[in-house]
């Protein structure tokens, strides 16, 4: 799944929470590694160093110190010097595996999991990328340019604040290089939020592919209304992943907090202010191993003897991808059935997306944007950009069209009568 958090400074943000683990850990340090298009751009490889991050969320060449953007502040300020609105310096685009699968690497020792959750997360950071754009507004122009880099540093981490196993990863990002004006500029994330159901979607299948070639079932979750919550490691009871969601548990009771309070469902920006504003402080002085003994100590012997049972069955699973495969033509119909009922035009992650769901672990990604160019090529698909639509669908808004012109001029309109009769009723 993937959450975003947006800040207007994140001044320490590195030190303080992207090098720390979700507690303290004297003498223990996660150390990010440099990622993107952007970061080939500049030349930086391999470990991220606190110094360099810090250079670059205030907009400077961690090599050289220079000033990489135009303006020194991503703030709009007014005439009189005032600050109009406070600007992004740092995004954070968080990617957390699934419950079952942080209990089985933690818990189960089944470390291979932890480098399935690893190529995952590469495969989303990839179409992540590929969404990124910049303002222009240079001769009047009001509009967003796709750069499709991005100077990315990314950390891995294993708990929640409440110390349940929850591996999840940190991609920050601040900066884009602008091709078309051959400069640096502040990154433009709105194509990013409107495609995060998508990207959760491209990790949540890049994952069920991973942890299936590792020998491990996976079965679908929906909740009460039949909504998707993506998918878990079968064989782990719903009880196993309860008791060590309690990050979940304290941010349902702070919805449900709010929902009593205001009399509606929170927005989602709402939701994230939320979460952010339950979540309890670091702990101090804990080292990993203490850590996981605490975890440990919370499962019952029946508990142990399932996830040795489960990793043992996976380590000596032989079966392959190639089991349970389906086509891409079978996925990219079945989205399309799904959506073109209801529209005549959507977006290409729309349409992928849904696609995914309906795959979910059992085709690649690659295959599917393979049969969609197939589809434009014979013209059952058209393509504008960033919005598709299939030839049937597009046939049936122009035939409803030209039902309702028929039609235009054959009755008289309702109320059209210049005298009014009132009821007898009345």
């Amino acid at each position: 799944m993937l959450t975003i958090r947006a800040m207007s400074d994140g001044a320490g943000y590195s030190a303080q929470y992207l090098e720390q683990r979700d507690y303290y850990a004297e003498g223990e340090r996660v150390v990010g590694r440099w990622q993107g298009r952007g970061a080939e751009l500049l030349g930086l490889s391999r470990d991220v160093k606190t110094e360099q991050f810090e250079a670059l969320r205030q907009g400077c060449d961690p090599n050289t110190g220079e000033f990489l953007r135009q303006r020194q502040s991503a703030d709009r300020m007014a005439t009189d010097g005032t600050t109009q609105s406070r600007g992004r310096n740092l995004y954070d685009f968080v990617i957390s595996a699934p419950k079952s699968v942080s209990i089985m690497a933690s818990l189960g020792k089944d470390d291979r999991l932890i480098g399935a959750h690893r190529n995952a997360v590469d495969e989303t950071v990839k179409e992540l990328e590929a969404c990124a754009q910049t303002r222009v507004r240079q001769d009047g122009a009001n509009e967003d340019r796709d750069t499709s880099n991005l100077v990315l540093a990314v950390y891995q981490h294993d708990t929640s604040r409440e110390l349940d196993p929850q591996l999840h990863t940190h991609v920050a990002a601040n900066l884009t290089y602008d091709g078309t004006e051959g400069r640096w500029k502040a990154l433009q994330a709105s194509e990013i939020y409107e495609r995060r159901a998508y990207l959760t979607e491209v990790y949540r299948n890049a994952l069920a592919r991973e942890v299936r070639s590792l020998g491990y079932k996976i079965e679908d979750r929906h909740d009460a209304r039949g909504r998707d919550l993506g998918c878990e490691i079968q064989g782990i009871s719903e009880k196993l992943l309860q008791a060590f969601s309690r990050r979940s548990e304290q941010r349902n009771q702070a919805i449900a907090e709010f929902v009593k309070q205001s009399g509606r469902q929170p927005s989602d920006n709402e939701v994230a202010i939320i979460v952010r504003e339950s979540r309890a402080d670091k702990q101090i002085e804990m080292s990993t191993e203490e850590v996981r003994i605490q975890q440990r100590a919370r499962l019952t012997p029946q508990d142990k003897l399932t996830l040795s049972q489960l990793r043992e069955a996976a380590l000596g699973c032989s079966e392959t991808l190639e089991t349970e495969r389906l086509s891409a033509a079978d996925s990219l119909e079945y989205a399309q059935q799904h959506i073109f009922e209801r529209v005549s035009v959507a977006r290409v992650d729309e349409l992928l997306a849904e696609a995914l769901r309906h795959c979910r672990g059992r085709i690649g990604l690659g295959e599917l944007k393979g049969y969609l160019v197939l589809q434009e090529s014979a013209g059952t698909v058209l393509r504008a950009g960033h919005e598709v639509a299939t030839r049937a669908s597009l046939d049936r808004e122009q035939e409803m069209v030209a039902r309702i012109n028929r039609g235009l001029g054959r009755f008289e309109r309702l109320g059209g009568k210049s005298d009014f009769i009132a009821s007898d009723r009345l």
